[in-house]
């Protein structure tokens, strides 16, 4: 896996683009099945840079962002082959579509070529939504709220309150 820089005043400062740690998923066209993907990502001056895995293969990402319009544009590599990745930033991480980039090959006929990519291209374009890995500390805070809310103490001070309600409707 790439190693992060740590050096903040090189990489992107922006609250939706931390480096580090990334994960998400992909989905094949007309499918809702999620693919995970685990991922190493570097944002700095416009420019993204990576590394991850999935169930495919290991891959790098190369690609640029925009802050103006909150647009991403990368390219995943396998060692076979490249896909194509557009999104748009958000405050959930970075949710687009991708497109399995093939190139025809000499000699073959470009109508036949096209028909080709039509049979095949339910498994050729797809979404996916990738976001910035929660830190332990998240995971702490976010088990500690859930903790809180299934309190029995709570539960009973809830379910005090419901009856109060209900005598003081009654009346």
């Amino acid at each position: 896996m790439l190693k992060i820089n740590k050096n903040k005043e090189e990489t992107e400062t922006h609250q939706f683009l931390p480096s580090g740690e990334w994960e998400g998923f992909y989905c094949y066209n007309k499918s809702s099945e999620q693919h995970k993907m685990e991922i190493n990502l570097v944002f700095k001056k416009g420019i993204i840079s990576g590394n991850g895995t999935d169930d495919i293969a290991s891959y790098t990402w190369k690609g640029n962002y925009c802050l103006k319009t909150f647009k991403v544009a990368m390219i995943k590599r396998y060692a076979t082959h490249q896909i194509k990745y557009n999104g748009d930033i958000d405050e959930q991480g970075i949710w687009g579509v991708w497109e399995n980039i093939v190139q025809m090959p000499p000699g073959i006929d470009a109508a036949l070529f096209e028909r080709m990519k039509a049979g095949f291209r339910d498994t050729m374009i797809g979404g996916f939504h990738i976001w910035p890995k929660k830190t332990a500390t998240n995971s702490e805070k976010n088990k500690a709220e859930e903790k809180l809310t299934k309190s029995k103490k709570l539960k009973r001070l809830v379910k005090m309150r419901s009856l109060k309600e209900i005598v003081i409707n009654s009346i």
